[in-house]
């Protein structure tokens, strides 16, 4: 782990702190995927960003868990907190080696992609079209994680990227998407995108 040059102590429980370890370098883990698929410098960008919070992350942990432990077997039981944590950090590390080929322009075996986009679940590249049903509503409101099996991992809108959108993120039309699911529920979605299909889950759009 790199040397934290400023940490301040935060009110925050173990668990926050695991969850939001664990929710993080699931994020970092699609998005080194995501950059390597598609070429792009700015995801892998973000990837190494994130790679620098999972380090405060596990410093903060630490610091925590040994706060926390008030006698000789909660130490022991802290421990395996710790390894669990390590192990975390080990996978945003390997992520970070992922982005960083990217950056570093490394030529890639074709094989790489291949694997990626034959695994049991693929990253799918999404354009939302101005007749979608997408158009105009947030993720809470559409739940496509729950209707169509996609989770919506970052959004390219004209140049900017938002990272990690959040339930109350409004798509707009244009709006690229950059989704994890089953090749199937990336087809679906993309013809949902597209315009194509009117219907999310037991919904009905009907056109205007």
């Amino acid at each position: 782990m790199e040397d934290i040059e400023e940490f301040r102590y935060e009110p925050k429980s173990v668990k926050e702190i695991f969850i939001e370890m664990k929710n993080t370098v699931e994020l970092m883990i699609d998005l080194a995927y995501a950059s390597i698929l598609f070429g792009d410098k700015e995801i892998a960008e973000e990837v190494l960003e994130l790679e620098e919070r999972m380090d405060l992350l596990n410093y903060q942990l630490m610091t925590h868990t040994v706060l926390a432990a008030r006698n000789v077997k909660e130490a022991e039981q802290a421990t395996t907190i710790l390894q669990m944590a390590n192990a975390i950090e080990d996978i945003s590390n390997a992520a970070g080696d992922l982005a960083k080929m990217v950056l570093e322009g490394v030529e890639l075996h074709p094989i790489i992609k291949e694997t990626i986009l034959e695994g049991e679940e693929v990253i799918g590249r999404i354009v939302v079209s101005p007749d979608s049903i997408l158009v105009g509503r947030t993720l809470g409101e559409l739940e496509l994680a729950s209707n169509t099996g996609v989770w919506i991992i970052a959004v390219r809108r004209g140049k900017r990227w938002i990272f990690g959108p959040d339930k109350e993120f409004k798509i707009r039309a244009g709006d690229i998407l950059i989704g994890r699911g089953t090749r199937t529920s990336i087809d679906q979605l993309k013809e949902i995108a597209r315009g194509v299909i009117r219907v999310i889950g037991n919904e009905r759009v009907r056109r205007d």
